[in-house]
């Protein structure tokens, strides 16, 4: 068996995919295998790959299917012992693989970890999220968690106080590059309802669900330039994050109570998708 499958999703990378496939070849660690599942890019990506077929194996679909597909079709097509989901817009920093492999096979109580993320600049990215709940919903709506992004109270989602220097379980990690244990996922992997956002927030919070544990890991490490898979098309980002948001909250916040405060927050939470559409549009800005 492969120690370690490792899926990557293309759509129109092609200013990054040989970065990291350059990153990940340069490993020691021999017993892994690289799949790339391309979403019919329109650029220059195919291209790029072309000269890596015999090095890994690439899957072309013929439409985009959208990330929780694509990562489903990279799965089915794994022999690893374990899977890295890992963006095409980052770079493994060299012995990282090992490093993972190593801790998975030495706490075998561990079903996930996550490595450390950094910038381009090599400053820490803050990678590290609690399960989204009400209060952190209505703390996002009203803007009050980008106002006091320090507050260990308004921001309490992307958790301004994580310490990213000590290994600690966590609740959600940055999906951007997340390890995972194989044969801890008996029938669903991705939810493919979750097409583009919260696929990687479902996929934790089932793992937890499940009896499962995630463990951030910092003396593993890649590089990630955040926004490069979505930054192009970020209008149309906006609502799909929202979609995301909301199947969330109606899947895993399901109880009577929950219910009625969903739709108590539903149209807060749409004016709030609109304001940001119409501030992007006019300012570029986003919040």
């Amino acid at each position: 068996m492969t120690d370690i499958s490792i899926i990557i999703v293309t759509y129109n990378s092609e200013e990054d995919i040989k970065g990291c496939l350059d990153s990940l070849l340069v490993e020691n660690f021999s017993q892994y295998e690289i799949i790339v599942v391309d979403n019919a890019s329109k650029d220059k990506t195919i291209e790029i790959l072309r000269p890596y077929k015999d090095k890994i194996s690439i899957i072309y679909n013929s439409k985009n299917l959208a990330y929780a597909k694509a990562n489903n079709i990279g799965f089915r097509n794994s022999s690893g012992k374990y899977i890295f989901l890992l963006n095409p817009d980052t770079k493994v920093i060299k012995g990282s693989l090992k490093t993972m492999f190593d801790f998975m096979e030495k706490n075998k109580d561990v079903s996930a970890l996550c490595p450390l993320v950094l910038n381009p600049d090599g400053s820490i990215q803050s990678s590290i999220r609690r399960f989204p709940d009400f209060r952190i919903l209505f703390f996002e709506v009203t803007g009050l968690s980008r106002i006091f992004p320090s507050s260990r109270i308004f921001n309490r989602w992307r958790m301004p106080g994580f310490k990213y220097n000590r290994t600690e379980d966590v609740e959600q990690p940055m999906g951007a590059a997340l390890f995972l244990r194989k044969s801890f996922f008996k029938n669903i992997f991705m939810d493919e309802r979750f097409s583009m956002f919260f696929n990687d927030v479902d996929l934790c919070f089932r793992i937890h669900k499940e009896g499962g544990k995630i463990v951030f890991l910092p003396s593993a490490s890649v590089i990630h330039k955040r926004g490069r898979s979505t930054g192009s098309v970020r209008e149309r980002m906006i609502p799909l994050h929202t979609k995301g948001l909301l199947r969330f909250f109606l899947k895993h916040r399901n109880t009577l109570g929950n219910r009625i405060l969903f739709f108590l927050f539903l149209p807060w939470l749409m004016l709030n998708t609109i304001l940001r559409i119409l501030l992007l549009r006019f300012s570029s800005k986003d919040f």
